[in-house]
């Protein structure tokens, strides 16, 4: 597993928060979610069981803010050189796409029924790094006349969002048993076609 690069303006609540995360994958994939303890949680993080508390309320919760992981990573994942709008914006979707196949894979399914049951819907929050790094991009694109003026930006980012969220579901429903970075990079060309 490779370790958690915190962007600057996070604090060490944050890696801290990533590192629980990291083992807890680790566990859950060896172990499956039901046989992974929070006491397991903690010793494979390094952290105490009080530390565990002061960020998760419970092994739920932990599996609802997951998300974390990936938003930590994000800038990390992208490429530094300049490209356009629309290629910034598939790619920040690839790279999430990518993530939950390399870091997630079949525990995918426990935590879409797990986010389900979180009151306030967190992995979908609008404030959340991914959806912002979407929404930038496409109003990058809007700008240049990339996309129709019918569409507002927040939509086409919200449509996007869900796109990739229904391409994760359906590779769930398959049993994963397609290669959903590559179905999901072909079909993303249409998604965003649709839009110019």
């Amino acid at each position: 597993m490779r370790s958690i690069a915190v962007q600057p303006n996070n604090d060490r609540s944050l890696k801290t928060q990533a590192n629980i995360l990291l083992a807890t994958t680790r566990l859950t994939r060896k172990n499956g979610w039901k046989n992974t303890t929070i006491r397991d949680i903690c010793a494979e993080a390094g952290v105490s069981i009080g530390a565990f508390y002061h960020h998760f309320t419970s092994k739920q919760e932990l599996m609802n803010h997951s998300f974390i992981l990936f938003d930590a990573t994000l800038n990390e994942n992208l490429p530094s050189e300049a490209i356009s709008p629309l290629e910034a914006i598939k790619n920040v979707l690839m790279v999430q796409t990518s993530f939950i196949v390399s870091e997630a894979g079949s525990l995918i399914s426990d935590y879409y029924q797990n986010i389900l049951t979180d009151e306030n819907k967190s992995a979908a929050n609008p404030d959340r790094i991914y959806y912002q790094r979407v929404l930038l991009h496409v109003r990058q694109a809007c700008a240049e006349g990339l996309f129709r003026e019918e569409y507002t930006p927040e939509y086409i980012t919200e449509f996007l969002i869900k796109f990739v969220r229904g391409c994760i579901i359906d590779w769930c429903l398959h049993n994963y048993a397609y290669d959903l970075v590559k179905q999901t990079d072909s079909e993303l060309d249409l998604v965003i076609g649709a839009f110019q």
